[in-house]
């Protein structure tokens, strides 16, 4: 049995009403006392119905991050396809000059420098293990959600923003308006993987689902509408163990 199969067996078990063998030492050494505690204090310190809410909490984060990533393929190929159209095979062409770009004077210049040198960093990194010479997609597929994060930066907007990514979207929204919903969804989606409680003020659980729809009607609204139409993350969010939480 996958670990995410014992998951929604004890699911399963704590929603039908069943008492869980684990004993609170079990519950401190699994999840450790610091996060058994968050879900204990959203179930008025109830053992079983802390287990039942960070089990759901674990199926929600899931079907979240799958929309995520659904999101992040298609910002990816929508900003490639705009930057191969000046510098095809960027990410493997040795002689390839996008990140060598610079606009302006002083500080914009020496941001610009040090921004360029973290995405050839975060290209290389993406590059380990792909072989000797690693073609373009595969290079894409390893980047960090972080690495398109950066392209959108403030500092980047003549070098980048106006002249390229822009067009990666429908509509017309502002450099702004997109980076900062790229930023903030890249956070959600760390605490998504690592699994953090997605009902925390932190979070934002629902501030960043409106996010992720609106980044992805601007990037691609058709396979938005169908993310929407298929995703689990509405249905999740209505069995919420704890009334009130959300």
């Amino acid at each position: 049995m996958t670990a995410g199969e014992q998951t929604n067996t004890v699911m399963a078990a704590t929603a039908q009403g069943a008492r869980s063998t684990l004993s609170m030492a079990d519950l401190q050494s699994w999840l450790s006392a610091p996060r058994l505690n968050t879900y204990l204090a959203a179930c008025n310190q109830d053992r079983d119905l802390a287990l039942e809410l960070y089990c759901w909490n674990s199926q929600l984060a899931a079907a979240a991050l799958v929309d995520t990533c659904h999101l992040e393929v298609a910002l990816r190929n929508a900003y490639d396809r705009e930057l191969s159209k000046r510098f095809p095979n960027w990410s493997v062409d040795p002689d390839s000059d996008l990140f060598r770009r610079t606009q302006g004077h002083g500080r914009a210049v020496t941001k610009q420098v040090e921004l360029n040198k973290g995405s050839v960093a975060a290209l290389t990194a993406a590059k380990r293990g792909l072989g000797a010479t690693p073609n373009h997609g595969k290079v894409l597929a390893a980047t960090t959600f972080g690495f398109w994060v950066k392209l959108t930066d403030r500092d980047r907007t003549a070098t980048f923003w106006t002249p390229m990514l822009r067009r990666a979207f429908h509509g017309t929204p502002t450099r702004g308006e997109v980076h900062e919903r790229v930023a903030r969804i890249n956070k959600f989606r760390n605490r998504l993987a690592h699994n953090e409680p997605v009902f925390s003020t932190t979070s934002g659980l629902h501030d960043r689902l409106r996010d992720i729809e609106e980044l992805f009607d601007w990037v691609a609204p058709s396979a938005a509408a169908h993310v929407r139409a298929t995703s689990t993350v509405p249905s999740l969010i209505a069995q919420c163990p704890v009334s009130g939480l959300l």
